[in-house]
């Protein structure tokens, strides 16, 4: 059953949004930030079940892509492509899933999970799995790596 009216607007008001609250932040307790755009935050999650697994998060609260301008849209899916390249420079996936979804945290952002030659391709990714936190010196490696990356493509 989906959330009340009451938990609903609670959960995806901005002054109780975790994203609005650190998604600038250098690090997290999810992820590290990699770059940022008048449109968007690009952040290496810490969970690395599937190596290069991170997150576009739009900058304002808007929950929904329906709630964009065509220029805000146009701006976070350039970010999205942009991130995704980065991703393939530096990690080398077979290919990279995108998942916006948005009903436990309602804040606009997708999440980008490689797949590698390793992973099923018959079996859902699952931003669940693992989880395989990542020792902090390789985060913080993969995380130079693709803002250098950022920078390149």
């Amino acid at each position: 059953m989906w959330w009340s009216e009451n938990e609903w607007t609670a959960l995806s008001a901005r002054e109780t949004c975790e994203m609005c609250s650190d998604a600038h932040l250098p690090t997290n307790a999810h992820s590290l930030l990699v770059n940022q755009t008048p449109t968007s935050f690009v952040r290496l999650a810490r969970n690395q079940a599937h190596a290069g697994y991170s997150l576009v998060i739009l900058r304002e609260h808007v929950t929904d892509l329906t709630d964009l301008t065509p220029a805000q849209l146009a701006g976070f899916w350039t970010d999205v492509q942009h991130a995704s390249r980065a991703i393939q420079e530096t990690f080398a996936p077979k290919k990279i899933d995108y998942l916006v979804m948005g009903h436990r945290m309602p804040h606009l952002h997708c999440h980008l999970l490689p797949q590698h030659a390793h992973d099923d391709p018959r079996r859902n990714p699952d931003i669940s799995d693992g989880p395989a936190i990542a020792e902090p010196t390789e985060l913080n490696r993969a995380a130079r790596a693709m803002a250098s990356a950022w920078e390149r493509t």
